[in-house]
């Protein structure tokens, strides 16, 4: 269980709850099929998947969650479709024109006709809580559905006081500063691509991929004020990752060193391979995690 993404959340108080405690309050919210007439369903499934039980994954004082999404696929041109032929029917059988008001009321009729065969797509996001340090970490590409997370374990828990990262400096400014050529921590190298953004101009963008970052032309979109807003980074030589100016994190790899580790453990069962994997995954993001933090606040970044 490698995480690709991550969404960062501090917790605010400290987290009161141990895997029993927990699991016992995920249970009031387990995942349910859609039925027939359902258009989504969401709730907890066992991390390790179908054939398991626990909803709770603890590893090392490391609590992983998951939550589990079913949507019926409905397509608004199959519904439109679907509108027109019976608007067209009524209007050729009754010799009157269909007002909205009733379009609206054939419409839902037509998406409860059509839900029992929509195809469902299901979707997983992961998350692991670190109650010693303090942080809610989602396996998430956006912070809207990273919230879809948080949000029901809320509303299981009763109260869940987080926060995503505040800086003192904006993480724009930072990158930028790495960019040009300042304050490059030693133990974070440039990778070969990046987004320049223009403060000045909404929308405006420069997009750069496998490039020198280091490069006259990057420099030049600096020099004219552009400002860094995603940048790819390697910490370590242990992780690679792509930065962005909300503190996000996007597609995480985590390298062969790392790799190797788990290779050289011994696992008879995908259930073992699992638990390995979150062990050696959460112990490499405590060292991320916390020195991102800290180079994200450098006070001299402009």
């Amino acid at each position: 269980m490698w995480f690709k993404n991550l969404c960062l959340y501090k917790l605010e108080t400290a987290f009161p709850y141990d895997a029993e405690a927990l699991e016992e309050r995920l249970a009031a919210d387990p995942f349910q099929p859609c039925g027939k007439l359902d258009q989504e369903s969401a709730g907890f499934a066992p991390p390790l998947g179908d054939g398991h039980e626990q909803l709770v994954h603890a590893a090392n004082g490391y609590l992983m969650v998951c939550l589990r999404e079913e949507s019926k696929l409905l397509p608004a041109s199959v519904v439109k479709e679907t509108m027109d032929e019976r608007v067209g029917a009524i209007e050729a059988q009754e010799m009157r024109k269909v007002r909205k008001r009733e379009k609206d009321r054939l419409k839902d009729e037509i998406i409860l006709d059509l839900l029992p065969r929509a195809f469902s797509r299901s979707r997983r996001t992961y998350a692991y809580i670190d109650p010693r340090d303090g942080w809610i970490v989602v396996d998430a590409a956006t912070w809207k559905k990273a919230e879809e997370v948080t949000e029901h374990l809320r509303e299981v828990l009763g109260s869940l006081p987080i926060a995503p990262p505040q800086l003192d400096t904006a993480p724009q400014a930072v990158m930028t500063r790495w960019v040009s050529g300042k304050a490059m921590p030693s133990d974070f190298e440039l990778g070969d691509e990046c987004v320049l953004t223009d403060p000045q101009l909404e929308g405006a963008e420069v997009r750069c991929k496998r490039q020198d970052l280091h490069a006259s032309e990057i420099a030049a979109h600096l020099k004219a004020g552009k400002r860094v807003s995603r940048v790819a980074v390697q910490w370590r030589e242990r992780m690679s990752f792509v930065l962005d100016a909300d503190m996000s994190v996007k597609r995480l790899r985590f390298n062969d060193v790392v790799q190797e580790d788990t290779a050289d453990g011994e696992a008879d069962s995908a259930a073992e391979r699992f638990d390995s994997d979150f062990s050696i995954m959460t112990l490499e993001l405590a060292g991320l995690i916390p020195r991102l933090m800290e180079v994200m606040q450098d006070t001299t970044a402009d």
